[in-house]
Protein backbone atom coordinates (compact mmCIF):
# COMPACT_ATOMS: atom_id res chain seq x y z
CA UNK A 1 0.00 0.00 0.00
CA UNK A 2 1.13 3.51 -1.06
CA UNK A 3 2.07 6.28 1.90
CA UNK A 4 -0.69 8.86 1.48
CA UNK A 5 1.40 12.35 1.28
CA UNK A 6 -0.40 15.79 2.09
CA UNK A 7 0.80 19.08 1.58
CA UNK A 8 3.31 20.35 4.87
CA UNK A 9 5.33 23.56 5.57
CA UNK A 10 8.17 23.32 8.68
CA UNK A 11 7.75 26.05 11.59
CA UNK A 12 10.94 26.36 13.37
CA UNK A 13 11.37 26.98 17.37
CA UNK A 14 14.24 27.67 19.93
CA UNK A 15 14.97 25.03 22.03
CA UNK A 16 16.03 26.57 25.50
CA UNK A 17 18.74 24.11 27.03
CA UNK A 18 20.06 23.79 30.18
CA UNK A 19 23.61 22.26 30.51
CA UNK A 20 22.23 18.78 31.68
CA UNK A 21 19.34 18.99 28.43
CA UNK A 22 22.29 20.32 26.10
CA UNK A 23 23.98 17.25 26.58
CA UNK A 24 21.45 14.90 26.50
CA UNK A 25 20.31 16.32 22.99
CA UNK A 26 23.98 15.67 22.19
CA UNK A 27 23.93 12.29 23.63
CA UNK A 28 21.03 11.56 21.13
CA UNK A 29 22.89 12.85 18.06
CA UNK A 30 25.87 10.84 18.77
CA UNK A 31 23.44 7.79 19.03
CA UNK A 32 21.90 8.20 16.12
CA UNK A 33 25.25 8.94 14.40
CA UNK A 34 27.05 5.17 15.15
CA UNK A 35 24.30 3.54 14.41
CA UNK A 36 24.06 5.07 11.04
CA UNK A 37 27.39 4.27 10.50
CA UNK A 38 27.07 0.73 12.07
CA UNK A 39 23.96 0.08 9.65
CA UNK A 40 26.34 1.52 6.75
CA UNK A 41 29.01 -1.52 7.65
CA UNK A 42 26.04 -3.87 7.12
CA UNK A 43 24.98 -2.65 3.89
CA UNK A 44 28.28 -2.83 2.45
CA UNK A 45 28.64 -6.76 3.31
CA UNK A 46 25.49 -7.03 1.89
CA UNK A 47 26.21 -4.94 -1.00
CA UNK A 48 29.51 -6.92 -2.18
CA UNK A 49 27.59 -10.27 -1.51
CA UNK A 50 24.91 -8.53 -3.95
CA UNK A 51 27.91 -7.96 -6.61
CA UNK A 52 28.80 -11.23 -6.59
CA UNK A 53 25.12 -11.97 -7.93
CA UNK A 54 24.97 -13.56 -11.61
CA UNK A 55 21.42 -12.11 -12.24
CA UNK A 56 22.33 -8.98 -10.18
CA UNK A 57 24.94 -8.33 -12.90
CA UNK A 58 22.62 -8.97 -15.78
CA UNK A 59 19.93 -7.40 -15.00
CA UNK A 60 22.00 -3.83 -14.36
CA UNK A 61 23.67 -4.18 -17.25
CA UNK A 62 20.26 -4.17 -19.02
CA UNK A 63 19.60 -1.19 -17.18
CA UNK A 64 21.86 0.54 -18.37
CA UNK A 65 21.64 0.00 -21.82
CA UNK A 66 18.12 -0.13 -22.62
CA UNK A 67 16.37 3.35 -23.22
CA UNK A 68 12.70 2.33 -23.02
CA UNK A 69 11.66 4.04 -20.07
CA UNK A 70 9.12 1.01 -20.01
CA UNK A 71 11.66 -1.23 -20.06
CA UNK A 72 13.91 0.52 -17.58
CA UNK A 73 11.46 0.20 -15.07
CA UNK A 74 10.74 -3.23 -15.18
CA UNK A 75 14.80 -4.31 -14.91
CA UNK A 76 14.96 -1.72 -12.06
CA UNK A 77 12.30 -3.42 -10.63
CA UNK A 78 14.21 -6.85 -11.07
CA UNK A 79 17.45 -5.48 -9.51
CA UNK A 80 15.05 -4.35 -6.17
CA UNK A 81 14.18 -7.74 -6.05
CA UNK A 82 17.40 -9.53 -6.16
CA UNK A 83 18.73 -6.51 -3.13
CA UNK A 84 15.69 -7.73 -1.37
CA UNK A 85 17.27 -11.55 -1.08
CA UNK A 86 20.19 -9.72 0.13
CA UNK A 87 17.98 -7.87 2.63
CA UNK A 88 18.60 -4.63 1.53
CA UNK A 89 15.19 -3.57 1.76
CA UNK A 90 13.88 -0.85 4.13
CA UNK A 91 12.02 -2.71 6.26
CA UNK A 92 15.03 -5.29 6.35
CA UNK A 93 16.98 -2.22 7.71
CA UNK A 94 13.75 -1.40 10.29
CA UNK A 95 14.36 -4.59 11.52
CA UNK A 96 18.22 -4.49 12.09
CA UNK A 97 18.92 -0.84 13.22
CA UNK A 98 16.02 -2.35 15.83
CA UNK A 99 18.13 -4.93 17.37
CA UNK A 100 21.01 -2.74 17.72
CA UNK A 101 18.37 -0.58 19.48
CA UNK A 102 17.56 -3.64 21.65
CA UNK A 103 21.56 -4.54 22.65
CA UNK A 104 23.06 -1.37 22.89
CA UNK A 105 21.07 1.34 23.61
CA UNK A 106 17.78 0.32 25.66
CA UNK A 107 15.88 3.15 26.85
CA UNK A 108 17.99 6.05 25.24
CA UNK A 109 16.10 6.37 22.18
CA UNK A 110 12.88 5.94 20.66
CA UNK A 111 12.89 3.01 18.03
CA UNK A 112 10.36 5.56 15.79
CA UNK A 113 13.68 7.78 15.69
CA UNK A 114 15.61 4.67 15.69
CA UNK A 115 13.49 3.61 12.35
CA UNK A 116 13.90 6.87 10.55
CA UNK A 117 17.57 6.44 10.72
CA UNK A 118 17.04 3.60 9.11
CA UNK A 119 14.97 5.00 6.19
CA UNK A 120 17.96 7.67 5.47
CA UNK A 121 20.38 4.83 5.47
CA UNK A 122 18.18 3.27 2.60
CA UNK A 123 17.65 6.38 0.42
CA UNK A 124 21.57 5.76 0.26
CA UNK A 125 21.49 1.90 -0.15
CA UNK A 126 19.01 2.34 -3.04
CA UNK A 127 21.74 4.54 -4.89
CA UNK A 128 24.45 2.20 -3.87
CA UNK A 129 22.72 -0.61 -5.58
CA UNK A 130 23.01 1.11 -9.34
CA UNK A 131 26.36 1.71 -8.40
CA UNK A 132 26.82 4.71 -6.15
CA UNK A 133 29.22 4.48 -3.05
CA UNK A 134 27.63 4.38 0.53
CA UNK A 135 29.27 6.97 2.96
CA UNK A 136 29.75 6.95 6.48
CA UNK A 137 28.67 9.84 8.84
CA UNK A 138 32.17 11.65 9.74
CA UNK A 139 32.26 12.51 13.95
CA UNK A 140 30.08 14.94 15.08
CA UNK A 141 28.75 15.41 11.26
CA UNK A 142 25.03 14.72 12.58
CA UNK A 143 22.79 17.80 13.39
CA UNK A 144 19.83 16.26 13.44
CA UNK A 145 17.03 13.05 14.29
CA UNK A 146 13.11 13.03 13.88
CA UNK A 147 10.31 10.98 14.81
CA UNK A 148 7.43 9.33 12.88
CA UNK A 149 4.35 10.80 14.74
CA UNK A 150 3.58 13.38 16.71
CA UNK A 151 2.68 11.42 19.57
CA UNK A 152 5.93 9.60 20.62
CA UNK A 153 9.60 10.19 20.67
CA UNK A 154 9.55 13.84 20.10
CA UNK A 155 6.09 14.99 21.65
CA UNK A 156 5.01 18.54 21.19
CA UNK A 157 2.18 19.49 23.76
CA UNK A 158 0.71 23.09 22.70
CA UNK A 159 -1.15 23.84 26.48
CA UNK A 160 2.31 23.89 28.20
CA UNK A 161 4.47 25.44 24.82
CA UNK A 162 6.97 22.38 25.59
CA UNK A 163 8.47 19.80 23.92
CA UNK A 164 9.55 16.08 25.17
CA UNK A 165 12.50 14.41 24.00
CA UNK A 166 12.64 11.09 24.63
CA UNK A 167 10.87 11.33 28.16
CA UNK A 168 12.79 14.89 29.07
CA UNK A 169 10.36 18.03 29.04
CA UNK A 170 12.23 21.13 27.30
CA UNK A 171 10.75 24.63 26.75
CA UNK A 172 10.27 26.71 23.73
CA UNK A 173 11.26 30.36 23.17
CA UNK A 174 7.96 32.33 23.58
CA UNK A 175 6.20 33.55 19.99
CA UNK A 176 6.72 37.40 19.85
CA UNK A 177 2.79 38.98 20.04
CA UNK A 178 3.76 40.71 17.20
CA UNK A 179 4.88 37.45 14.92
CA UNK A 180 1.39 36.97 13.03
CA UNK A 181 2.53 34.69 11.01
CA UNK A 182 3.76 32.15 13.31
CA UNK A 183 0.96 32.68 16.16
CA UNK A 184 -1.48 30.93 13.28
CA UNK A 185 1.19 28.85 12.30
CA UNK A 186 1.14 27.51 15.39
CA UNK A 187 -2.75 26.29 14.79
CA UNK A 188 -2.12 24.00 12.41
CA UNK A 189 -1.82 19.86 13.16
CA UNK A 190 1.56 18.70 13.97
CA UNK A 191 2.64 15.52 11.65
CA UNK A 192 5.80 14.99 13.52
CA UNK A 193 8.51 16.74 14.74
CA UNK A 194 12.13 16.96 14.16
CA UNK A 195 15.07 18.42 16.51
CA UNK A 196 18.26 19.80 14.58
CA UNK A 197 21.23 21.99 15.98
CA UNK A 198 23.28 24.78 14.40
CA UNK A 199 26.24 26.27 15.28
CA UNK A 200 27.04 29.44 17.04
CA UNK A 201 30.32 30.51 18.18
CA UNK A 202 32.08 27.65 19.87
CA UNK A 203 28.18 25.77 20.73
CA UNK A 204 25.38 24.72 19.36
CA UNK A 205 21.70 25.87 19.53
CA UNK A 206 18.62 23.51 19.34
CA UNK A 207 15.60 24.15 17.39
CA UNK A 208 12.53 22.09 17.41
CA UNK A 209 11.21 21.58 13.71
CA UNK A 210 7.48 20.74 13.53
CA UNK A 211 6.30 19.44 9.96
CA UNK A 212 2.56 21.51 10.30
CA UNK A 213 -0.44 19.67 7.61
CA UNK A 214 -1.46 21.92 5.02
CA UNK A 215 -0.23 24.91 3.08
CA UNK A 216 1.16 27.53 5.50
CA UNK A 217 -0.49 30.91 5.92
CA UNK A 218 0.56 32.97 3.33
CA UNK A 219 2.74 36.46 4.28
CA UNK A 220 2.78 37.95 0.99
CA UNK A 221 0.05 38.35 -2.37
CA UNK A 222 0.63 36.78 -5.45
CA UNK A 223 0.20 39.14 -8.42
CA UNK A 224 -1.68 38.48 -11.52
CA UNK A 225 0.15 37.46 -14.69
CA UNK A 226 2.42 35.60 -16.40
CA UNK A 227 6.31 35.96 -15.31
CA UNK A 228 8.95 34.40 -17.64
CA UNK A 229 12.22 33.59 -15.70
CA UNK A 230 16.03 33.18 -17.57
CA UNK A 231 17.91 31.11 -15.30
CA UNK A 232 21.69 31.42 -14.89
CA UNK A 233 24.52 30.05 -12.99
CA UNK A 234 24.89 33.63 -10.40
CA UNK A 235 22.16 35.69 -11.88
CA UNK A 236 18.51 35.59 -12.91
CA UNK A 237 16.06 37.66 -15.48
CA UNK A 238 12.24 37.77 -15.56
CA UNK A 239 10.23 39.58 -17.82
CA UNK A 240 6.59 39.59 -17.14
CA UNK A 241 5.00 41.80 -20.17
CA UNK A 242 5.33 45.31 -19.08
CA UNK A 243 8.48 45.17 -16.44
CA UNK A 244 11.95 43.69 -17.48
CA UNK A 245 14.63 42.76 -14.21
CA UNK A 246 17.75 41.25 -14.14
CA UNK A 247 19.12 40.41 -10.93
CA UNK A 248 22.57 38.97 -9.31
CA UNK A 249 21.62 36.05 -6.48
CA UNK A 250 22.98 36.72 -3.12
CA UNK A 251 24.67 40.02 -4.36
CA UNK A 252 27.06 40.47 -0.59
CA UNK A 253 27.97 36.59 -0.95
CA UNK A 254 31.77 37.32 -0.87
CA UNK A 255 31.67 39.12 2.20
CA UNK A 256 30.30 36.14 3.81
CA UNK A 257 32.79 33.71 1.57
CA UNK A 258 35.73 36.12 2.79
CA UNK A 259 34.79 35.05 6.91
CA UNK A 260 34.31 31.31 5.47
CA UNK A 261 38.23 31.62 3.83
CA UNK A 262 39.49 33.12 6.94
CA UNK A 263 38.43 30.28 9.18
CA UNK A 264 39.26 27.83 6.65
CA UNK A 265 42.97 29.03 6.67
CA UNK A 266 42.97 29.09 10.78
CA UNK A 267 41.53 25.76 11.27
CA UNK A 268 44.17 24.28 8.40
CA UNK A 269 47.10 26.49 10.05
CA UNK A 270 46.19 24.81 13.76
CA UNK A 271 46.00 20.94 12.07
CA UNK A 272 49.04 21.30 10.70
CA UNK A 273 51.01 22.98 14.14
CA UNK A 274 48.93 19.92 16.07
CA UNK A 275 50.12 17.12 13.81
CA UNK A 276 53.19 17.37 11.83
CA UNK A 277 53.65 13.63 12.03
CA UNK A 278 50.42 13.55 9.84
CA UNK A 279 52.06 15.28 6.42
CA UNK A 280 55.21 14.98 4.68
CA UNK A 281 57.98 17.22 3.53
CA UNK A 282 55.98 19.01 1.27
CA UNK A 283 52.58 19.73 3.31
CA UNK A 284 50.74 16.79 1.59
CA UNK A 285 48.45 15.03 4.26
CA UNK A 286 50.14 11.18 4.26
CA UNK A 287 47.07 8.82 3.53
CA UNK A 288 46.28 6.85 5.86
CA UNK A 289 47.39 9.15 9.39
CA UNK A 290 44.97 10.09 11.42
CA UNK A 291 44.32 13.42 12.95
CA UNK A 292 43.79 14.67 16.68
CA UNK A 293 41.98 16.80 17.54
CA UNK A 294 43.30 19.42 19.96
CA UNK A 295 40.74 22.18 21.73
CA UNK A 296 41.92 24.42 19.91
CA UNK A 297 41.22 22.58 16.93
CA UNK A 298 37.56 22.31 17.98
CA UNK A 299 36.77 25.41 18.82
CA UNK A 300 38.32 26.66 15.29
CA UNK A 301 36.22 24.18 13.23
CA UNK A 302 32.85 25.32 14.88
CA UNK A 303 33.77 28.79 13.62
CA UNK A 304 33.92 27.59 10.55
CA UNK A 305 30.83 25.66 11.15
CA UNK A 306 29.35 28.86 12.15
CA UNK A 307 30.73 30.96 9.41
CA UNK A 308 29.59 28.30 6.70
CA UNK A 309 26.05 28.87 8.67
CA UNK A 310 25.86 32.82 8.15
CA UNK A 311 26.31 32.20 4.32
CA UNK A 312 24.16 29.85 4.14
CA UNK A 313 21.22 32.06 6.14
CA UNK A 314 21.93 35.03 4.22
CA UNK A 315 21.85 33.20 0.76
CA UNK A 316 18.46 31.55 1.60
CA UNK A 317 17.31 35.25 2.78
CA UNK A 318 18.37 37.14 0.10
CA UNK A 319 16.90 34.64 -2.48
CA UNK A 320 13.41 34.62 -0.93
CA UNK A 321 13.45 38.35 -0.64
CA UNK A 322 13.82 38.37 -4.54
CA UNK A 323 11.14 35.95 -5.20
CA UNK A 324 9.22 38.10 -2.99
CA UNK A 325 9.23 40.97 -5.02
CA UNK A 326 8.97 39.23 -8.32
CA UNK A 327 5.80 37.31 -7.10
CA UNK A 328 3.98 40.23 -6.04
CA UNK A 329 4.21 41.81 -9.32
CA UNK A 330 2.96 39.07 -11.70
CA UNK A 331 3.81 35.11 -10.19
CA UNK A 332 -0.34 33.42 -10.94
CA UNK A 333 1.96 31.66 -14.46
CA UNK A 334 5.77 31.40 -14.15
CA UNK A 335 7.53 29.77 -17.41
CA UNK A 336 11.27 28.64 -16.13
CA UNK A 337 13.67 27.43 -18.73
CA UNK A 338 15.06 24.32 -17.81
CA UNK A 339 18.61 24.27 -16.33
CA UNK A 340 20.94 21.03 -15.32
CA UNK A 341 22.69 22.83 -12.14
CA UNK A 342 23.99 19.05 -11.44
CA UNK A 343 26.05 19.15 -14.78
CA UNK A 344 27.14 22.49 -14.82
CA UNK A 345 28.87 21.73 -10.90
CA UNK A 346 30.81 18.91 -12.31
CA UNK A 347 34.25 19.13 -14.27
CA UNK A 348 34.46 18.48 -17.78
CA UNK A 349 35.70 14.68 -18.94
CA UNK A 350 37.51 15.83 -21.56
CA UNK A 351 41.13 17.23 -21.16
CA UNK A 352 42.21 18.93 -24.77
CA UNK A 353 44.29 21.90 -25.41
CA UNK A 354 43.93 25.68 -26.63
CA UNK A 355 43.96 26.14 -30.29
CA UNK A 356 45.81 29.23 -29.51
CA UNK A 357 49.64 28.88 -28.80
CA UNK A 358 51.04 30.85 -25.63
CA UNK A 359 54.97 31.70 -25.33
CA UNK A 360 55.94 30.57 -21.88
CA UNK A 361 59.72 30.85 -20.07
CA UNK A 362 61.25 27.89 -18.45
CA UNK A 363 63.90 27.63 -15.63
CA UNK A 364 66.54 28.06 -17.89
CA UNK A 365 65.33 31.41 -18.92
CA UNK A 366 64.28 29.65 -22.53
CA UNK A 367 61.19 30.64 -24.33
CA UNK A 368 58.79 28.29 -25.60
CA UNK A 369 55.53 28.39 -27.65
CA UNK A 370 53.28 25.40 -26.33
CA UNK A 371 49.83 25.05 -26.31
CA UNK A 372 48.30 25.38 -22.98
CA UNK A 373 45.04 23.00 -21.64
CA UNK A 374 42.36 24.24 -21.63
CA UNK A 375 40.21 25.30 -18.32
CA UNK A 376 38.26 21.27 -17.15
CA UNK A 377 36.58 23.96 -14.41
CA UNK A 378 33.08 25.19 -14.69
CA UNK A 379 30.54 26.53 -12.36
CA UNK A 380 30.96 24.42 -9.00
CA UNK A 381 31.86 27.44 -6.67
CA UNK A 382 29.08 30.23 -8.35
CA UNK A 383 26.67 27.98 -7.95
CA UNK A 384 27.71 26.97 -3.79
CA UNK A 385 27.69 30.54 -3.17
CA UNK A 386 24.63 31.81 -5.10
CA UNK A 387 22.22 28.27 -4.76
CA UNK A 388 20.65 28.95 -8.23
CA UNK A 389 18.97 25.61 -8.10
CA UNK A 390 17.58 26.34 -4.20
CA UNK A 391 15.99 29.91 -5.61
CA UNK A 392 13.42 28.28 -8.46
CA UNK A 393 12.84 25.35 -6.20
CA UNK A 394 11.35 28.35 -3.65
CA UNK A 395 9.47 30.22 -6.90
CA UNK A 396 7.89 26.48 -7.62
CA UNK A 397 6.86 26.19 -4.06
CA UNK A 398 5.52 29.52 -3.58
CA UNK A 399 3.27 29.37 -7.07
CA UNK A 400 2.21 26.07 -6.78
CA UNK A 401 0.99 26.97 -2.63
CA UNK A 402 -1.31 29.54 -4.28
CA UNK A 403 -2.71 27.36 -7.03
CA UNK A 404 -0.39 28.95 -9.51
CA UNK A 405 0.91 27.69 -12.96
CA UNK A 406 4.87 26.36 -13.25
CA UNK A 407 5.39 25.78 -16.78
CA UNK A 408 8.93 24.07 -17.47
CA UNK A 409 10.34 25.24 -20.63
CA UNK A 410 12.60 22.88 -22.43
CA UNK A 411 15.81 24.77 -23.24
CA UNK A 412 17.10 22.40 -25.73
CA UNK A 413 13.91 22.35 -27.78
CA UNK A 414 12.69 26.48 -27.58
CA UNK A 415 16.60 27.56 -27.85
CA UNK A 416 16.66 30.96 -26.52
CA UNK A 417 19.76 32.41 -26.49
CA UNK A 418 19.89 31.31 -30.41
CA UNK A 419 16.48 32.25 -31.94
CA UNK A 420 16.14 35.91 -34.11
CA UNK A 421 12.50 36.55 -33.94
CA UNK A 422 12.55 38.87 -36.96
CA UNK A 423 14.48 36.58 -39.34
CA UNK A 424 12.64 33.72 -37.85
CA UNK A 425 16.32 31.74 -37.59
CA UNK A 426 18.75 30.28 -35.11
CA UNK A 427 22.24 31.20 -34.99
CA UNK A 428 24.58 29.88 -31.95
CA UNK A 429 26.20 32.75 -30.35
CA UNK A 430 29.24 31.78 -27.92
CA UNK A 431 28.74 32.02 -24.06
CA UNK A 432 31.20 35.16 -24.32
CA UNK A 433 29.07 37.44 -26.28
CA UNK A 434 26.27 39.23 -23.62
CA UNK A 435 24.88 41.10 -26.46
CA UNK A 436 22.50 40.46 -29.86
CA UNK A 437 21.00 42.78 -32.82
CA UNK A 438 18.34 41.93 -33.54
CA UNK A 439 16.08 44.08 -36.18
CA UNK A 440 18.94 46.29 -35.96
CA UNK A 441 18.44 46.96 -32.44
CA UNK A 442 21.17 45.72 -29.62
CA UNK A 443 19.47 43.77 -26.95
CA UNK A 444 20.96 41.90 -24.42
CA UNK A 445 21.35 38.02 -24.19
CA UNK A 446 19.61 36.92 -21.24
CA UNK A 447 17.02 39.32 -21.12
CA UNK A 448 16.29 38.58 -24.79
CA UNK A 449 16.46 35.14 -24.12
CA UNK A 450 13.37 35.89 -21.05
CA UNK A 451 11.16 37.56 -23.79
CA UNK A 452 11.34 34.57 -25.92
CA UNK A 453 10.40 32.09 -22.79
CA UNK A 454 7.68 34.66 -22.31
CA UNK A 455 6.49 34.11 -25.77
CA UNK A 456 7.15 30.18 -25.67
CA UNK A 457 3.70 28.23 -26.72
CA UNK A 458 2.91 25.07 -25.22
CA UNK A 459 5.20 22.74 -27.70
CA UNK A 460 8.14 24.44 -26.65
CA UNK A 461 8.15 26.92 -29.52
CA UNK A 462 8.55 30.31 -30.23
CA UNK A 463 5.61 32.50 -30.82
CA UNK A 464 6.71 34.51 -33.36
CA UNK A 465 3.47 36.39 -34.24
CA UNK A 466 3.70 37.56 -30.16
CA UNK A 467 7.22 38.42 -30.41
CA UNK A 468 6.76 40.69 -33.53
CA UNK A 469 4.18 42.34 -31.83
CA UNK A 470 5.47 42.87 -27.98
CA UNK A 471 9.44 43.80 -28.98
CA UNK A 472 8.53 47.53 -28.98
CA UNK A 473 7.73 46.67 -25.52
CA UNK A 474 10.63 44.63 -24.46
CA UNK A 475 12.67 47.82 -25.85
CA UNK A 476 10.91 49.97 -23.97
CA UNK A 477 11.16 48.01 -20.55
CA UNK A 478 15.12 47.13 -21.51
CA UNK A 479 16.30 51.20 -21.74
CA UNK A 480 14.03 51.45 -18.16
CA UNK A 481 16.15 48.60 -16.93
CA UNK A 482 19.10 50.36 -18.22
CA UNK A 483 18.88 53.59 -16.72
CA UNK A 484 17.70 51.76 -13.47
CA UNK A 485 21.46 50.06 -13.47
CA UNK A 486 23.10 53.49 -13.82
CA UNK A 487 21.40 55.00 -11.45
CA UNK A 488 22.10 52.18 -8.77
CA UNK A 489 25.46 52.19 -10.41
CA UNK A 490 25.08 48.52 -11.08
CA UNK A 491 27.57 46.54 -12.79
CA UNK A 492 27.50 42.48 -13.60
CA UNK A 493 29.60 41.08 -16.12
CA UNK A 494 27.18 38.58 -16.90
CA UNK A 495 25.27 41.48 -18.35
CA UNK A 496 28.03 42.81 -19.94
CA UNK A 497 29.40 46.54 -20.54
CA UNK A 498 28.38 47.86 -24.19
CA UNK A 499 24.60 48.75 -23.52
CA UNK A 500 25.42 50.37 -20.28
CA UNK A 501 28.38 52.64 -22.15
CA UNK A 502 26.34 53.67 -24.65
CA UNK A 503 23.69 54.73 -22.82
CA UNK A 504 25.61 56.99 -20.41
CA UNK A 505 27.04 58.13 -23.24
CA UNK A 506 23.75 58.91 -24.73
CA UNK A 507 22.49 60.46 -21.31
CA UNK A 508 25.80 62.72 -21.12
CA UNK A 509 25.08 64.11 -24.63
CA UNK A 510 21.38 64.92 -23.89
CA UNK A 511 22.30 66.78 -20.50
CA UNK A 512 24.97 68.56 -22.72
CA UNK A 513 22.67 69.53 -25.00
CA UNK A 514 20.24 70.65 -22.53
Amino acid sequence: MAKSTTPSFIVTRRIITDKRGYDKLNKIERITERMYNAGVRHCIKQLNELKKDVWYQYCLEQFFACKDEKESKQWSKEIFICAAAYQLTEYDLHTYFGRGKASGYEGGIGINIVQKTATALYSAVKKAIFGKKVHFRKFEETFSFEDKKATTGIIYKPETDTVTICGTIFKLKPVRENDIWLQNAMGYKVKYCRVIREPFGVHYHFFLQLVMEGIPPQKHTIGAGTMAIDPGVSTMTSYNGSKLSFKELAPDVNRYQEEVIKEQNRFSKLTRINNPECYDDRGVHIKGMRIKFSKSMKRSKMRLRTAYRKQRIYVEQSNNNLVNEWLEASGSVVKIETMNYKGLQKKSSKTERQDKESVVTDRTGRKRSIRKFKRRKRFGGSILKHAPSGFLSTIKRKVTATCGIVIDVSASKLKASQYDHASDSYEKVSLSDREKMIDGHIVQRDCYSSFIIFHATDENKPDREGCLKGFKKFLICQDELIKEMIHDNFSNPNFGTKLINTKKQQLQEESAAA
